[in-house]
């Protein structure tokens, strides 16, 4: 998508160009020149806002594929803290909680990470959380080292479920609104648009002046549609987390 993407931005570039071209035969260098003060105050104004409020979607969309990367290893760190807090348990409680981890790490990778991509989560995932959680809060402690070893266990599960949900909330909630998409690309328009107004001697100048305005506008706008939904794309969010804790909980077991 990212190659389609670029190739759609040197097609408008070389449009805007053309365009540049178009004007010039249209209307004379000379007319277009003497309103160039007034444009020039006027683009200042549009520019700098729409540089600003572009700026902050580019932003916004980087820390919100950022955090859920991060999330991944909060929630995978958690699950291995359960792990091994599994291994202190009397069978069959250590065979059991063993043997969901694994599970449960599993269907996030196979099952729930494709449906991600989707805005959806796979019901098996939460099945198995519930019951990590149980069996996890069935544990009866006998000494003191057991008690904080379960108060640890405890923790691990909820950060788990709080991982979790805020993963899952991403996939559902996470991407730029309609109604912001909207302001981008009428933004982008009349900032490329008001090229055109200006006089240049020089046509060849002005050409390359709406050519480079075109390409980094267009180059903004799809680093926000690339990170726009951080669990789907070429550039999403990969499972490396819960990979690395698969082998993890493996080699414990």
């Amino acid at each position: 998508m990212p190659v389609l993407g670029l190739l759609l931005i040197m097609v408008c570039s070389a449009a805007a160009t053309a365009v540049v071209f178009v004007v010039a035969r249209v209307v004379p260098v000379a007319r277009r020149k003497a309103h160039n003060d007034v444009l020039g105050f006027v683009y200042a104004e549009i520019g700098v806002i729409y540089a600003v409020v572009l700026a902050m979607v580019v932003v916004g969309v980087w820390d919100t594929r950022s955090q859920a990367h991060e999330n991944t290893y909060t929630e995978t760190n958690a699950l291995l803290q359960i792990a091994w807090y599994g291994r202190t348990l009397p069978a069959p409680d250590r065979d059991r909680l063993g043997d969901l981890t694994e599970r449960y790490t599993r269907t996030v990778i196979d099952d729930e990470w494709p449906l991600m991509g989707e805005q959806r989560d796979a019901a098996a995932a939460w099945t198995l959380f519930t019951e990590i959680r149980e069996t996890v809060n069935s544990a009866q402690p006998d000494t003191l080292a057991d008690q904080a070893r379960y108060d640890v266990a405890l923790e691990a599960v909820a950060q788990l479920g709080d991982a979790r949900r805020e993963r899952v909330n991403e996939a559902a909630t996470a991407g730029v609104p309609d109604l912001l998409w909207a302001v981008l690309l009428i933004g982008a328009a009349v900032n490329i648009g008001f090229v055109f107004l200006f006089g240049m001697e020089s046509l060849r100048a002005h050409g390359g002046v709406a050519f480079a305005l075109t390409v980094t506008v267009g180059v903004m706008l799809l680093i926000v549609y690339e990170f726009n939904y951080p669990f789907n794309g070429p550039l999403k969010v990969e499972p490396t987390a819960f990979r690395l804790a698969l082998e993890r909980i493996r080699a414990i077991a």
